[in-house]
């Protein structure tokens, strides 16, 4: 269960075309340029080169995730002197089976 008991539904109609575009082309960047994927506790953390342009396609991307998958809970953070940052991605166990099995192309780009 989410932690404000939002709908365990994605709402495909929640972007315009150019949105759904702009996603796409974002997320195939995050895919390409992930170095490492770990479950940690009720989420699933993906790890990037903390490089501007991409600190900023996560963000961009989690504009426009939260649009149509409400019920995922998003954390960046990109510790002081670390070279990299690290998306969270999850909110309970069934929404990290649903980041797992629909985000798997990027643990598959890391590997």
């Amino acid at each position: 269960m989410t932690k404000f008991n939002l709908p365990f539904a994605c709402d495909m109609a929640a972007l315009q075309s150019a949105q759904r575009s702009t996603h796409g082309d974002v997320l195939q960047t995050l895919i390409q340029e992930c170095i490492e994927v770990a479950e940690q506790g009720e989420a699933i953390a993906f790890r990037y080169p903390a490089r501007p342009e991409l600190l900023r396609a996560a963000g961009e991307w989690i504009g426009l995730e939260r649009e149509c998958c409400g019920f995922l809970s998003f954390e960046l953070s990109s510790p002081s002197g670390d070279e990299t940052f690290t998306l969270r991605i999850g909110d309970g166990a069934e929404v990290k089976a649903f980041v797992r099995q629909n985000f798997s192309s990027v643990a598959e780009a890391a590997d």
